[in-house]
């Protein structure tokens, strides 16, 4: 068993920061060097593993033009297709075990390091430097939602620190209204996103958006991916979806992934003004949707308990923000039945009205 001091988040963050600048003189023809358009900021991604590295571009989107990054990331594959073997971490002093012993999924005493070990891969986040640097074990451990939407963890703190927290709601958009979509799992939300890009509206986001207040009681939200993680019983509502839609064979939550920036490349949007929210709830017993007016109370207690498990990157300025987001825009039922085609219309119609 490996013996020898303990490693604190700190630790972990340079030694994978030195590791990683070794690795990519050694290992550079894998480089991906880009930046990315993230929540509205420019973020500088520099992946070492050529699969890693696609996967990675298919979830974010390309950032034009140049600038100071507002955050950088480090990643590189241990996966073995890719030749970067462990020697390099070892030899910097990362053992898995060790680290493993030492460092736990969560942030630093002093608040400035956010780390994630999870089984198939280990990154750390300094606040501070706002850089991410970490490596993937086995790229072909990464569960569905790692695939989908790579580092949701570390991100929420670092938008957070921006004044950005991610909300647990979807968001799509009719010529730059948005509709933010709030519920719990299982309500309806990646039904309703699906339904309304594939009718024609823009989308940017079925799960998680950044939430950035711009005014008084005016609020933006901000895409965060480029995917769709929907379980398989919505995608049986959109069959001419099913052959685009990629799954695990070894996943036991029935989720699918749907790249939208692949099916609706024109229909992805960055950000949005918010002008309502709507309360999906799936009803088999319909054979129409329906929208009709909610209490903001309603409202409230459907939409705040999503947002506990957010913490720790949720505090009460949070709560406070969203409380007022509900009080400043109309709020709807949107009972979740019969063909999806007819939902973008209601949507729209939400969107149209004034609080």
């Amino acid at each position: 068993m490996t013996t020898g001091p303990p490693l604190y988040c700190r630790d972990a963050f340079e030694l994978f920061s030195v590791a990683f600048e070794r690795l990519a003189q050694e290992f550079g023809a894998q480089l991906t060097d880009v930046d990315i358009a993230l929540a509205g900021r420019r973020v500088r991604a520099r992946i070492l593993g050529a699969e890693l590295g696609r996967m990675f571009l298919e979830a974010f989107e390309l950032s034009p033009g140049g600038g100071q990054p507002a955050l950088e990331i480090w990643l590189w594959d241990e996966s073995p297709d890719t030749g970067i073997d462990a020697r390099v971490r070892l030899e910097c002093g990362l053992d898995e075990q060790a680290l493993r012993a030492s460092v736990v999924t969560g942030v630093s005493e002093s608040g400035r390091y956010v780390c994630n070990a999870a089984q198939s891969w280990l990154n750390f986040l300094d606040l501070e430097r706002s850089r991410i640097v970490g490596c993937v074990l086995s790229r072909a451990g990464l569960g569905i939602h790692e695939r989908a939407r790579p580092f949701e963890w570390p991100l929420r703190f670092w938008l957070r620190r921006l004044g950005l927290p991610v909300v647990h709601a979807g968001l799509v958009a009719s010529d730059g209204a948005g509709v933010l979509i709030a519920g719990p799992a299982g309500a309806g939300k990646s039904t309703v996103a699906l339904a309304c890009v594939d009718g024609g509206l823009d989308y940017l986001a079925d799960d998680k958006v950044g939430l950035e207040a711009v005014g008084a009681g005016a609020y933006v939200g901000h895409r965060l991916y480029r995917s769709i993680l929907a379980s398989v019983d919505v995608l049986d509502r959109f069959p001419h979806l099913v052959s685009h839609a990629r799954r695990r064979d070894d996943d036991e939550e029935a989720k699918a992934i749907l790249m939208v920036s692949e099916l609706y490349p024109r229909r992805v949007a960055r950000s949005c003004r918010i002008e309502a929210i709507v309360l999906p709830r799936l009803d088999a017993g319909l054979t129409a949707p329906r929208l009709e007016r909610a209490r903001r109370a309603e409202a409230a207690t459907r939409i705040f308990p999503n947002c506990l498990p957010l913490y720790p990157t949720w505090d009460r300025d949070d709560f406070v923000r969203l409380a007022d987001l509900v009080q400043s825009v109309p709020v709807f039922w949107l009972e979740v039945g019969g063909p999806p085609a007819a939902l973008p219309a209601l949507i729209e119609s939400a969107a149209r009205r004034s609080p």
